[in-house]
């Protein structure tokens, strides 16, 4: 019988996380995101860029890349965004995280109102 840290070990990342990490130029941490579990993931994400500023802009520019490429963003991302714009209405100050600039809020806020596509149609018209 597998344990359920085991169990955890061996899901897949998601391809959202995945292409998420390689944005913020970060890749080797899809090993640490093994162990959070794909539901907790873009939680954790959203913690991950709160506290880096330099990887909070990198991902968001690829969230403006995805919206003009594509139109539309993966309910993943739009997870990711949808956390950390509560988290910045709610007010709460948690150590090591600085509220973004103006622009950047905005354009959280606007990829939770982007429509939601899968990350292979994203994909595909990146490409294009």
């Amino acid at each position: 019988m597998i344990s359920a840290t085991a169990a955890r070990a061996q899901e897949i990342l998601s391809g959202s996380l995945i292409e998420a990490l390689k944005a913020i130029e970060k890749p080797e941490l899809g090993g640490v995101f093994t162990y959070v579990g794909n539901q907790n993931a873009p939680r954790a994400f959203a913690d991950l860029i709160a506290r880096d500023p330099k990887a909070m802009k990198r991902y968001t520019a690829k969230l403006a890349d995805d919206r003009k490429a594509a139109g539309g963003l993966t309910a993943w991302d739009h997870e990711v965004c949808a956390t950390l714009v509560n988290h910045y209405a709610g007010g709460t100050d948690m150590p090591g995280m600085k509220k973004p600039d103006a622009k950047r809020l905005k354009e959280l806020s606007t990829c939770v109102l982007t429509p939601v596509m899968e990350l292979q149609d994203i994909v595909s018209r990146r490409n294009k």
